[in-house]
């Protein structure tokens, strides 16, 4: 359908209206008339725009409302709706707690718990003489936000058995995640989308996907692979968005989570096809990346680049496209660093960045003194390296120059992970095709980081007038040995920009 016109304000309306009547006085032969300023077509044509204005409005209010691409709130909500698409309601966080027992135990399912903001959760299964430190699978029982926690937060247990400390911790490896107030509206569009793209029906790959999505919240996406078993059978996968608040960067669905999602799928597809329910793993990918972006302001640019005159490190042959973090003291505020450019940092004026694999964010500081050489910089820093849970970097991890829209960058970065998809679930010639994943890797729904996804960072960022990658050891995600094995789905871990 073509778009409708829509006028930029009521003077182009008037001006509209009084050439209209100007040319319609000459067609019929009379005298021109008067639309000067104050004259009475001039006072007529201003009301007849400013009170046609408000219908062009609304006309564009009701198509903005009408289209699933534009639609919003209770809009977006009556499309869902008109889809014959249930209600995500809020649901709450998923995970494992670690606990502490002096003894045999038993630790029966339902076992409540006590959050520090007063929510509740509970045990999910039973679990008979666990080990010390192990962990248990758990979910909260109130709902929203607020039930997600991060790594190492204290729960307390109500009523605990014998031998079983009433104090336990959040898991490091599966914290609380999945708790959502309410379904956003991107993740209605996409479902709505999937019914009108793919025509879910019958148990078919966009049916299952369907069924995937509306049975939790906190399923970002499902992805099908018919057929990788053989005949009569199917795989759905399912992922989960990043957690930023939580720190929480894996697109792995909890145990907890599965079960809901698996139980969902087997109650509403009957028959004699084996429908195995996965969430996709996790694979960490390095990334480092070279742009060209406008000078420091201090050599003439325009505000939008490097934050130094001379940004430090550039990038030498034997970096093999990346700088690291070798080595730090116990305080974090001196850094040792593997720059092989033989060109020194200046002290005061030489800006740097770390990007935290924990965290997956920037960090800056000035460099306020310096020692060593190339290959084995030794930085003094005017602040310490510490992420938000108070640990330094990790040997490895990288260092770049300062960027005025640096942080952008890496929060546009965490974007681009979190829009993957898994990749394929086989190699194998036998399966292909009909394995494949659906919906297709495309560049619209892609599992890998291609020259298309680093175009989002031009985009988003005209600065960037070139892009290249300097090192990336993984694009794509590594095809499982087996079908068994749930297939990879790239997550963030090491980040750093280099000049170009």
């Amino acid at each position: 359908m073509a778009d409708l016109y829509q006028p930029r304000n009521a003077e182009e309306l008037k001006q509209r209206a009084l050439r209209d009547a100007r040319l319609a006085a000459i067609d019929a032969g009379a005298d021109e008339p008067a639309v000067n300023p104050g004259s009475d077509l001039d006072i007529l044509a201003t009301m007849v725009a400013n009170t046609a204005l408000i219908g062009f409005a609304n006309i564009a209010a009701i198509e903005a409302d009408f289209n699933v691409f534009s639609a919003t709130g209770q809009a977006l909500d009556e499309l869902r709706a008109a889809e014959g698409l249930p209600e995500v309601v809020p649901t709450g966080a998923k995970g494992a707690l670690k606990i502490r027992v002096l003894g045999p135990t038993t630790i029966p399912n339902g076992l409540q718990f006590r959050y520090p903001n007063g929510l509740r959760g509970r045990v999910v299964g039973g679990y008979t003489n666990p080990a010390d430190n192990s962990e248990v699978n758990v979910e909260a029982i109130d709902t929203g936000t607020q039930t997600n926690l991060a790594p190492g937060t204290k729960v307390t247990f109500v009523g605990p058995p014998t031998n079983l400390l009433a104090e336990a911790e959040v898991s490091s490896t599966t914290p609380l995640t999945g708790g959502i107030d309410e379904e956003s509206d991107e993740r209605k569009r996409a479902r709505i989308i999937n019914v009108r793209r793919n025509k879910p029906a019958g148990g078919n790959w966009a049916h299952l996907r369907q069924i995937a999505t509306d049975a939790l919240g906190s399923v970002q996406d499902a992805y099908v692979y018919p057929a990788l078993g053989g005949p009569s059978s199917v795989k759905i996968v399912v992922v989960k968005a990043f957690n930023r608040e939580t720190k929480d960067f894996s697109r792995t669905l909890p145990d907890a989570a599965l079960t809901i999602v698996r139980g969902a799928v087997h109650r509403q597809v009957a028959g004699d096809t084996d429908h195995i329910v996965q969430s996709a793993a996790d694979e960490a990918a390095d990334f480092a990346i070279q742009i060209q972006i406008p000078d420091s302001i201090l050599a003439g640019g325009n505000g939008l680049g490097w934050v130094d005159q001379s940004p430090w490190p550039g990038l030498e042959a034997a970096d093999n496209g990346r700088i690291t973090i070798t080595a730090t003291d116990d305080d974090f505020d001196q850094i040792t660093v593997s720059a092989n450019t033989s060109t020194s940092p200046t002290a005061g004026l030489t800006h740097v960045a770390w990007w935290s694999s924990v965290d997956q964010r920037f960090y800056h500081a000035l460099v306020v003194g310096v020692s060593g050489s190339a290959g084995a910089w030794v930085l003094d820093l005017d602040r310490p390296f510490v992420d938000s849970f108070g640990n330094g970097p990790e040997t490895g991890e990288y260092v770049c120059p300062d960027a005025q829209n640096l942080d952008g960058y890496g929060t546009l970065w965490l974007d681009i992970f979190e829009s993957l998809g898994p990749g394929e679930n086989t190699t194998s010639a036998n399966r292909l095709p009909r394995a494949k994943r659906h919906p297709y890797a495309t560049d619209e729904d892609p599992s890998s980081i291609t020259r298309a996804t680093l175009a989002r960072l031009v985009r988003a960022y005209p600065e960037i007038t070139d892009i290249s990658l300097a090192y990336a050891p993984t694009t794509t995600p590594t095809v499982p040995p087996n079908v068994r094995t749930a297939p990879n789905i790239l997550v963030p871990r090491h980040l750093g920009f280099y000049p170009l």
